[in-house]
């Protein structure tokens, strides 16, 4: 059996080190790591356009940092749409894009299934619609929209980040705003599924489609804090906003797509993936 050559952009950054160590673990492939920074073993490049030929594409390289992505302007917005354009040229069987389940928008209490409306009404949106489009027009493309995604190595700029920042301490555990209602998955799980999708092809090389990656479950920041305070032993402690919105804010994924088209489930529960957090910083 031929080994498949599989490209990941982006493989130094948080959730391209996890879909790295996912590849590692499978059989009969080559897992080639693009990056900006030079790895051990990593394919260094100026611009990624410039990522070798390959059998499958896991395009990761995109900042997602929403608000950075604002303050960057148009420019960016054109850097990544051509670096994109110069990749899907390459010719790779196939392609998964890392999207965002932000194009849901939050005002649905319901999961959110891949037939849902979407919403890009910001340079970070509209990038992620666009790439999606054009992913999606070729065959065997894939997009998978990623819930919030949760790790050892990940932003120290999200609300789990600033939550666990807090962890040892006294007083109340202040939080932006306690009330929004997300989907938590932990990067090992999302990796997997990103994972199961590129190898999927195997099976059939022309189905493509868009997926979520996502828990269909929903946990407000408050109830995320109130977890982390319990399980490092300080719910005696308070969780208080610092700028209360009062609106709905809710954003869950229904994975049942994912599950059905290659078995992908996730597997590491939020209260889980919290303890292993804490126990790795206490080590």
């Amino acid at each position: 059996m031929s080994r498949l050559k599989v490209v990941v952009t982006g493989a130094s950054g948080f959730l391209g080190s996890y879909v790295m160590r996912a590849l590692a673990a499978q059989p009969s492939v080559d897992a080639v790591a693009v990056t900006r920074r030079a790895i051990a073993g990593g394919y260094k490049v100026s611009d990624y356009s410039q990522s070798p030929l390959g059998d499958v594409l896991i395009h990761l390289a995109e900042d997602n940092d929403r608000a950075q992505v604002a303050k960057s302007g148009r420019a960016y917005e054109f850097e990544v749409l051509a670096t994109q354009q110069a990749l899907l040229k390459k010719g790779y069987h196939r392609v998964i894009y890392a999207s965002s389940s932000v194009l849901y928008g939050d005002a649905d209490i319901n999961p959110h299934t891949p037939e849902d409306p979407v919403f890009s009404n910001d340079e970070y949106t509209r990038i992620k619609r666009f790439s999606e489009l054009e992913v999606l027009k070729l065959q065997g493309g894939i997009v998978v929209r990623l819930a919030n995604i949760y790790g050892l190595g990940m932003s120290k700029k999200n609300v789990f980040s600033a939550v666990l920042q807090q962890i040892p301490g006294e007083g109340p555990l202040v939080v932006m705003d306690a009330n929004p209602i997300r989907d938590f998955i932990y990067a090992d799980d999302a990796a997997e599924g990103i994972v199961a999708l590129a190898l999927n092809h195997l099976k059939d090389p022309n189905e493509g489609g868009l997926y979520n990656l996502g828990t269909g479950v929903g946990t407000s920041i408050k109830a995320l804090a109130n977890m982390v305070l319990e399980i490092a032993g300080e719910s005696g402690r308070a969780v208080e906003s610092a700028h209360a919105s009062g609106r709905q804010s809710t954003l869950i994924l229904d994975y049942a797509k994912t599950w059905s088209a290659c078995g992908w489930r996730p597997k590491i529960s939020l209260r889980q993936g919290i303890a292993q957090l804490l126990n790795n910083r206490n080590q």
